[in-house]
């Protein structure tokens, strides 16, 4: 009887180094389509099969100070933008306490400010199979700063 198992060569057990990639993200070499808006929370802006598309999304450092996306973000489209930064710029958060604006159906921005914080939440609307809506969990939660930023944002973003 034949044992048809193939043996495994045991590999060198030498540590595989990392290397820096010229192309990584750091704070001190983003690209002109990324705007910081302070923290770890960024605005980009990309085109994938002829869509483009505007996220406002966290990133986590590593141990190089290398910035990578984490799930934590929402993305639309340059219409659903150009909306939700006209809401944005009307939006009052301390004179309207726990309010909800909706943008163009699917984005939605909550106040969760109080009298000495500015927090605002973006959420999004999914709708699923059944024609059933479902929030999808809070994923961007900007704070004064942030929205400050994200306000001054708009006409660079698609420069």
């Amino acid at each position: 009887m034949f044992n048809y198992k193939r043996k495994c060569k045991p590999l060198n057990n030498i540590v595989k180094k990392m290397c820096f990639n010229a192309n990584e993200l750091a704070m001190d070499n983003l690209p002109k389509h990324m705007i910081h808006l302070g923290g770890l929370m960024f605005i980009s802006v990309n085109t994938f099969q002829k869509q483009t598309r505007l996220h406002i999304r966290l990133y986590v450092k590593d141990d190089r100070g290398i910035l990578h996306p984490t799930k934590d973000g929402v993305s639309m489209k340059p219409e659903v933008w150009s909306a939700f930064h006209s809401q944005l710029s009307s939006f009052r958060p301390y004179e309207k306490f726990e309010s909800a604006f909706i943008v163009k159906k699917d984005i939605y921005l909550f106040n969760l400010s109080n009298k000495d914080n500015e927090c605002v939440s973006i959420q999004r609307l999914f709708q699923r199979k059944d024609s059933s809506f479902q929030f999808i969990p809070e994923r961007v939660l900007l704070n004064g700063e942030n929205l400050g930023k994200l306000r001054d944002s708009f006409e660079l973003v698609f420069e």
